[in-house]
């Protein structure tokens, strides 16, 4: 049974003070940001992480959620929104101030949509939110009763110290894709760079890897984000744009996972094309507005089984979503294509063969003599 929801029930409150909202760009209820990470930023908007890119792209938007003590009861929360990876940043004494109520307007959201949730591994409120920015060497943010709190970090020994920039060095080093503890009695999970689940991980078992070490596991929770962090490496700065991309016309964690299983890889600089290495070609997914073309490189046949690659794509004429176009570069070669020629050649053969009886048939008396004889049997 799922929850009332917030923007259903108060509608009409909303409707009252809706064009009173002249200083934000948007704005969208506090049940939909389940699938939004919610990161929490001080002082000003400097300290955001990439904030040049950011302050670029961001707008400015509402959280919409409810306060019974409030006029109106409707309670609008400031807030920045980056379209490019879907993040929100939200200040700390904003956050502090409404996140009592915006926690349950978000438990509402998680609790109508299990599917995505469980996929992405949300199971509370304090699950989207990213209080990494907080951290400094002294202080650990966490949440309690309902506000960020600050405590304060023990002082490190000089062997601490050490693994701590040993720790810095894994994670600082390129090819390292894949982060996990050491610990094999625990969860046994590879995890992307910037999952808050690292944090768990002492020092002194803090490991790195650019391969998929035996007998480990993507963690649930940023599972997506390293796929794609996989997919196009090792240009990862193009990381919230695939990740933009993907979200944009429905491609699945599930989809993603296949493809990087396969071998394939993507890049995208911005929202218009994706460039796509299949397993032996070279694909584009071009976006204008909500609907997406697949593209195929060209090539110039040399001979009845040997080809070469020329510059350039061509329609390859594919109907479908996404997903429907990554199931077709998924399951072409070039082998595959030859037969597919073949096949299409006999099956002309043979409609041309029926097409020249049917003419021959017309053509010569003693086929008209069968056919009369054949309609007059046929009517007695």
């Amino acid at each position: 049974m799922c929850a009332m929801s917030q923007q259903v029930l108060y509608a009409e409150l909303f409707k009252d003070i809706e064009y009173k909202l002249t200083n934000i760009d948007d704005y969208a209820w506090g049940e939909e940001l389940y699938e939004f990470p919610l990161i929490v930023y001080t002082k000003n908007r400097s300290t955001i992480p990439n904030y040049g890119r950011v302050c670029q792209e961001a707008v400015d938007v509402g959280l919409i959620t409810i306060n019974s003590h409030a006029e109106g009861m409707i309670e609008v929360v400031p807030a920045l929104y980056w379209p490019t990876n879907k993040n929100i940043y939200i200040k700390d004494d904003i956050f502090n101030k409404y996140w009592r109520y915006l926690r349950k307007s978000i438990a509402i959201g998680i609790e109508n949509n299990p599917e995505y949730c469980k996929e992405h591994g949300i199971e509370k409120p304090e699950d989207i939110v990213e209080l990494r920015v907080l951290r400094d060497y002294n202080h650990e943010p966490y949440i309690q009763g309902g506000k960020i709190k600050l405590k304060i970090r023990k002082q490190e020994q000089p062997k601490q110290t050490e693994l701590k920039r040993a720790r810095q060095s894994k994670l600082d080093n390129p090819k390292n894709i894949f982060f996990y503890s050491s610990n094999r009695d625990g969860s046994r999970q590879l995890h992307d760079k910037e999952c808050e689940v690292l944090d768990s991980i002492p020092d002194e078992k803090f490991m790195g890897s650019p391969e998929v070490p035996d007998g480990y596991i993507l963690c649930r929770k940023c599972k997506r984000k390293l796929l794609i962090r996989m997919g196009c490496y090792p240009n990862t700065k193009q990381i919230p744009t695939c990740s933009g991309f993907f979200q944009k016309y429905r491609v699945s964690t599930t989809e993603l996972e296949r493809m990087v299983d396969m071998g394939m890889t993507f890049h995208a600089e911005d929202m218009s094309v994706m460039t796509i290495n299949g397993i032996e070609d070279t694909w584009q997914v071009r976006a204008v507005g909500d609907r997406v073309s697949l593209w195929h490189n060209n090539y110039v046949k040399l001979s009845d089984t040997e080809r070469y690659i020329t510059d350039g794509f061509h329609n390859q004429k594919c109907k479908g979503n996404m997903t429907y176009m990554l199931h077709y570069i998924e399951s072409y070669t070039w082998k595959k294509h030859l037969e597919g020629e073949e096949q299409k050649k006999i099956k002309d053969e043979e409609e041309a063969c029926v097409v020249a009886v049917e003419a021959e048939r017309k053509t010569h008396w003693y086929h008209r003599v069968i056919d009369r004889i054949k309609r007059f049997i046929g009517r007695k």
